[in-house]
Formats: C-alpha cells, structure tokens, sequence
C-alpha cells in the first residue's frame, strides 16, 4: 500500500481498503465532499453534487459489505462524471445554458456499466458547451482552473474531470473523446488517460443538442481518467462492452497485450514533425519516454512512420471531426462558422478544417473512403511495430484563451504564435482513424507543469497500449499530483 494520501490513492488501492473494512465508502465520499468543499472553488471543476444521495448509496455499500455481498468489482467507489454524461437524477447540463435544468431519468451507457459494477455517482465535472473547446469554460458555471496552475487551463472538454482526479475529488472519472477530450486534460492536469478504440466502450447518453444521447457520432469515444495505468485496465474491462441494445447478442474481449514481457515490444517514437512541431518541452517528454523503453530492452525506433501523408490524414480527421461535431452547435454557431469557413479572408488551413460545414454527405462518404485506406496504412505499420509514442499537442497547458471564435484564435508555442486549432493536430490524426491511445505524464515543463505523451496501439488492441504505459510509469515511479 502507498504512502499517499488517501484522495490521491490509486482506484485499484482503494478497493483494497474497502475489501479489507479498512475504509467505509461513507469515509471516502466525506472525504471527497471535505476535498472539493476546501479546493474545489478556486478551480471550479466541480459543478452540481448530490450529497444526500450519496450518502444514501454509499451507506447501502457498507451496509451490503457488512453483511458479506463485497462482490463486485467498484463496490462502494464514490465518483464524479462530466458533465456531458447523463446521470440519472443527477442534473446534467452539457455546459448549455438552455439545457441547465436537465435532469436525466437514464444514465449514459458507461455511468450505468461502472454504476452496476458498484461506483457511487454523487457530483458533475464542468465541460465547455457541448463539450465543444479545447479548453473548459461555459455560461452557466464559468471556467474550470488548472489544478497545477490557476491561470491555465485545464484543457477540454474533459477538464472538470481531469482536475477532480487530479485533486483527489473522486476515485475516477469517466471523460469523453472525438477530438482530443480525454487526452488533453489528462496531459495538463497529469493524470492517466485511456482514449478506447472507437466502437469498444458504448457511447449512449452522451448529452448533445440533437437526441441528447441516442445517437452515438462518428470518432466520439467514452473512457477512463484516473491515477494509474492499472486503475485505466480495471476501468476498460468493465466499460468495454456492447451497446444495451446488442448486448444478449454480442460481448467484447479485448485481446491480451502482445508480449508478456517489455523488452519484446516494438515501439516507434515520433517526437515532432515538420507540419506541427512541438514544443521543446514536449519533444523531450516523448523522447524521454522512448529512452525509458530502450533502457528497459524495448526495441525502439525513432523514425518509423506510417506511410501516408500525416498533415493531409490530421487535416482530413479534422475536416471528419468538424462534420461529426456539426449537428450538436446551435444554428447560430454552425451559421458563424460556414461564414468563416467560405470567407476570402480565412486562412488556408483554417477554411480546409471548416469545409465540413459547407460539405455534403456526397463529401461526407468520399472523406471516410480516404479514412478507411489510412486506417490500413496503420495496421500495415503496426505489423512492424506494437505502439507508438507521440505528443498529445504541441505544448503544454497554455493561459486561458476565450476570446473569438476557435479559428481565430492563437496559442503561444516556444514564443511563437499558432493557430489555436493546430493544437488538435496530434490527436485528431490518432482517433480520427479509430486508434487507442493512453495518456500518462513523463515530463514536465520548464514551469513545472505536467507533460503528458499518448501510446498508441492497433485497432482494439487497446491492452497493448496499456502495457507500454504501466511500463513507463513503473520506471518512473508513481504519479505526482497537485496538493
């Protein structure tokens, strides 16, 4: 057992408390609920608790303990969900103003498959409107604070629940990912994250203004944030399952990882590239990562690549996830953004990246044929090798930047300004084509600020990347967190 505080404990060692009656589940949600009371306002990650409800649920848990029934596998873990996850009589928001009074009678598929694996769901993590920035701010509870740096942000969508695992406000989270929503929080708050292959981990309930929740958009997957690569395994093994509807018909058994042992493994290491070059920083970060696997026996490469055009394939998952986010935006939005999209005056790459909203489903279709022969460029080249280590984005968390619309804004990268969406480059180029990926910190900046790097693995093989990931961390030793 880890000499850690117990908000900052691992989910797999909470368990263990709780198994043993060493902890009460009542104990460990008071102990959460004292967290967020103390810190929660300076970060606002935090936006709707259900205390009595809890408490309810979490006395039943002990209740069910007491008497022998500690069967199951989350048993009496109290946790936070984003807040663009429905939860059943939880209000849940999506971050839209007009949706602030939504009180759902169903959970989201992943609530209700690690709800009946024994967590306690008492409270709601802050998400940008629909979930729709790489940063996490709305008009109804305001901007969520980096847990390491107040004036940052935390990344987004999934940054409330970033920050709640960060700061030891919940056992796990549960964050959603079609364009970066898990990876990027996870790599500016310092905590782990899994982005599950797309398909694997059934995305009903997700909270949008088309269905709120019946349809499940193209790239958008539901997946783990939390303290460990072990606590992320114990997580997909129980998220990873069909949708309600398929489920008397079909189950999902992820395969084991490829090798048992480390120095088995294959790995290809892409630092930077010349169509979006990284921080320096974060070029260390993934390289360091590289130097610990060669230093472990891993067979690294540090020039492998894919055979495909990388700047075309992240600027057609963009294009892909521009049309997949399309119907959640209000009708002003989407008319704001084909003005800026068909304007003279937008830049080049920035009216490639918003064509979807002037694109036909004719477009549509041709797009994802040029999707799928990439996505056989990757499993040509995860024949060759097991994983891949590349940057999440192109620097670390940046000051909060909410002024304009996405395409007109910048960040600061080594002093140099770039467009604010080449900040989705990295990401959108994995999960466009379907891709697992694992976030786990590596580094830290020049400031102190947490660095994370994504493992990527094959199609479905999200067990690999998990492998790579837990053997990194080993080396380095556990996470450190915010106090």
């Amino acid at each position: 057992m880890s000499e850690l505080p117990l908000h900052h404990k691992s989910l797999v060692e909470l368990r263990n408390l709780l198994a043993l009656k060493e902890l009460s589940s009542r104990e460990l949600l008071d102990h959460y609920v004292a967290r967020i009371e103390k810190l929660n306002p300076a970060v606002n990650a935090v936006v709707t608790v259900d205390l009595e409800s809890g408490r309810r649920a979490a006395e039943a848990a002990d209740a069910e303990a007491a008497a022998g029934r500690h069967t199951r596998p989350l048993h009496g873990i109290p946790i936070t969900v984003k807040d663009a996850l429905a939860v059943r009589g939880l209000r849940s928001t999506g971050g839209a103003i007009e949706h602030g009074d939504h009180v759902p009678t169903k959970d989201a598929d992943a609530v209700a498959l690690v709800r009946s694996a024994g967590a306690i769901p008492f409270a709601k993590t802050n998400v940008p409107r629909w979930s729709g920035d790489i940063q996490t701010y709305n008009n109804i509870f305001g901007t969520t604070n980096n847990p390491w740096d107040h004036t940052r942000t935390p990344g987004g969508s999934s940054g409330g629940a970033a920050t709640s695992v960060a700061l030891g406000f919940t056992g796990f989270e549960i964050g959603t990912d079609i364009g970066g929503s898990i990876r990027f929080p996870a790599a500016f708050c310092g905590v782990a994250g899994h982005k599950p292959s797309y398909g694997l981990v059934p995305c009903g309930g997700y909270i949008d203004r088309i269905d709120y929740g019946m349809v499940e958009p193209d790239i958008n997957v539901h997946g783990p944030l939390a303290r460990s690569v072990d606590d992320l395994e114990l997580l997909l093994h129980i998220l990873a399952a069909p949708r309600p509807e398929r489920a008397h018909t079909v189950s999902h058994r992820l395969p084991m990882p490829r090798h048992e042992r480390i120095d088995a493994f294959r790995v290809a290491i892409w630092s930077d590239d010349d169509a979006c070059p990284v921080s320096a920083d974060v070029r260390a970060a993934v390289e360091r990562a590289g130097d610990v696997l060669q230093s472990l026996g891993a067979a690294v490469n540090r020039s492998a690549r894919p055979d495909l055009n990388a700047d075309a394939s992240s600027q057609l998952a963009l294009w892909l996830v521009s049309a997949a986010t399309a119907p959640s935006m209000s009708d002003e939005d989407f008319a704001r953004y084909r003005a800026i999209a068909t304007s003279p005056d937008t830049p080049p790459e920035v009216t490639a990246a918003l064509s979807s909203f002037t694109a036909t489903h004719r477009d549509w279709m041709a797009a994802d044929v040029v999707r799928q022969h990439l996505r056989e460029q990757w499993r040509v080249f995860f024949q060759q090798y097991d994983a891949l280590i590349c940057p999440v984005t192109m620097t670390h968390a940046f000051p909060h930047t909410q002024e304009g619309s996405l395409p007109e804004r910048t960040v600061l990268v080594d002093g140099v300004e770039r467009p604010y969406l080449e900040l989705l480059w990295w990401t959108v180029l994995i999960g466009g084509v379907y891709l697992p990926a694992t976030v786990i910190p590596v580094g830290t900046s020049a400031d102190g600020l947490p660095i994370g790097v994504q493992i990527v693995a094959p199609y479905m093989e999200d067990r690999t990347a998990l492998a790579v990931a837990r053997a990194i961390r080993n080396e380095l030793g556990p996470i450190t967190f915010p106090t």
